[in-house]
């Protein structure tokens, strides 16, 4: 689901993400005698920090013969090595050594057969050493002298009894050896000094010497936790997530989710030239990092888009029930699109650098090799391919832009649309069309945009909302812009 790097036109490394990660549905239903058989798997975590090294033992109650499955994550999305990364693995019992037997399957499959009730231990210890380049920072779990993250589905086996995989895998982790002025923040229930996980793939620990804010935004909280050294104060970083989480709130309403969210904000481990930024959203946990040597400010905006289009992601697609998956065009693009637009609300970009930011994204739509030849639909097929991914955000973002033109010109807003959408559930690419046209003739291509690839004339189209295209720049006529999109209308 998470996609590998590409260079943009500043030659900067920027980040892919499938929003659809953030959403932990599950994969199998557990049958009543395979739960029935163990008590709740407890992990227990001990971190070295100077070796980048985990040691774990999970313990279980075997109750009847079964065969117990030990899952590592082997690859996420072309992330290399991850099998690699495990030095160890054993188990025993009561009556002394077990045998795992790694399956042919998965790499990191390994299979335990009970012949008689047990309590079980499982050992492991993993490396958390990068194989891959620095711009897949933000996929798996990683340890820096001043800080990190852990993700659940990535250096936590998964275990279920007999052959039927539970779809949620619940556990208590506990975590040691963290140096005395670190600390761990989750959204994970304390249980004691532990904490209890509905699904050990959702658990996500953001550590260091965690500099944090709490923000409460009516039913919910946010909890921002910065860690490393960064070239701008913590308070413009704290800030910027604010303001970001502010405008969100005025536009998702309670098509984001209740209850509490944080999200880390770290800085990669290890040098690099250039920049790279990334981040995910998993259930209520976000992660959102940058590094390399750019300068100070570049460094910052492009960290702050990065943070608002995850932030984003709370409620696109998040909050929105699809009959089948959400199309990317809109799961990514119009997520982009709203990034840009609540930066611009929040009063962390002013009308022109919004502009440039559209003008910048249509025309590599536009240069692209797919313009003209194909439409988002279709290239969704292709999705992992570098053009085929560029080619739908941006084609969604511009789109995203056009229909907000329509909608602003009509005494309306995009958001009000897509709010309308979401509540004539299950959606439907063709609800979602005909609630993006408005029902007006302005903004009646997106229609044909989506099925065939159809492209409105964007010259037309720009000069009848008072924006003039000039060399691969947007300009407004007649301060419209800073009129009608500096600030939003829920």
């Amino acid at each position: 689901m998470f996609r590998r790097a590409t260079t943009d036109l500043r030659g900067e490394l920027r980040m892919k993400r499938w929003a659809h990660l953030a959403l932990l549905s599950p994969l199998w239903v557990a049958s009543a005698a395979a739960q029935s058989q163990s008590q709740l798997p407890e992990y227990r975590v001990r971190l070295d920090v100077p070796t980048r090294t985990i040691d774990a033992q999970v313990t279980l109650d075997v109750a009847t013969p079964t065969s117990i499955h030990v899952l590592f994550r082997a690859e996420w999305d072309g992330y290399p090595g991850l099998e690699r990364r495990l030095e160890k693995v054993e188990a025993w019992g009561q009556r002394g050594p077990l045998t795992l037997e790694q399956l042919a399957d998965d790499a990191g499959h390994h299979r335990i057969v009970m012949e008689a009730s047990d309590h079980v231990t499982i050992s492991f210890r993993l490396v958390l050493g990068a194989e891959g380049p620095p711009e897949f920072y933000h996929r798996v779990s990683q340890l820096s002298d001043d800080g990190g993250h852990l993700i659940g589905a990535d250096f936590l086996p998964r275990i279920w009894l007999g052959d039927s995989r539970p779809g949620r895998h619940p556990a208590i982790i506990w975590l040691t050896g963290l140096p005395l002025d670190w600390r761990a923040l989750s959204v994970a229930t304390r249980a004691g000094t532990g904490y209890e996980v509905e699904d050990v793939r959702a658990a996500v620990f953001i550590l260091g010497a965690l500099r944090t804010r709490q923000l409460n935004l009516g039913p919910r909280s946010l909890t921002t936790g910065i860690y490393g050294t960064w070239p701008v104060p913590d308070d413009r970083v704290l800030g910027a997530v604010e303001r970001i989480a502010g405008a969100l709130h005025r536009i998702a309403g309670d098509g984001w989710g209740n209850g509490r969210y944080i999200v880390g904000v770290g800085r990669g481990p290890g040098s690099m030239s250039g920049m790279a930024t990334g981040g995910q959203v998993i259930g209520r946990s976000g992660l959102v990092y940058v590094m390399g040597t750019a300068p100070a400010n570049l460094e910052f905006e492009r960290w702050r888009h990065v943070a608002a289009h995850e932030l984003t992601h709370w409620y696109i697609p998040t909050g929105f029930r699809f009959d089948g998956d959400a199309p990317s065009w809109f799961a990514e693009g119009f997520t982009d699109y709203f990034a840009l637009k609540i930066q611009l609300a929040g009063g962390l970009m002013e009308p022109d650098q919004f502009l440039a930011e559209i003008a910048e994204r249509l025309t590599r739509y536009q240069q692209s090799p797919l313009y003209g030849k194909t439409s988002v639909a279709e290239a969704e097929a292709d999705f992992w391919r570098d053009d085929a991914y560029r080619f739908i955000y941006d084609g969604g973002t511009v789109a995203a832009f056009l229909l907000d033109l329509g909608f602003q010109d009509r005494g309306r807003s995009l958001e009000r649309a897509v709010k309308d959408v979401r509540r004539d559930t299950p959606i439907t690419t063709e609800k979602l069309t005909a609630a993006l046209s408005g029902g007006f003739r302005e903004n009646a291509w997106i229609s044909a945009w989506v099925a065939d690839g159809t492209n409105p004339d964007w010259d037309s189209e720009l000069k009848r909302y008072k924006l003039e295209w000039r060399n691969g720049s947007l300009v407004s006529l007649n301060d419209w812009v800073t009129n009608a999109l500096s600030s939003i209308r829920p």
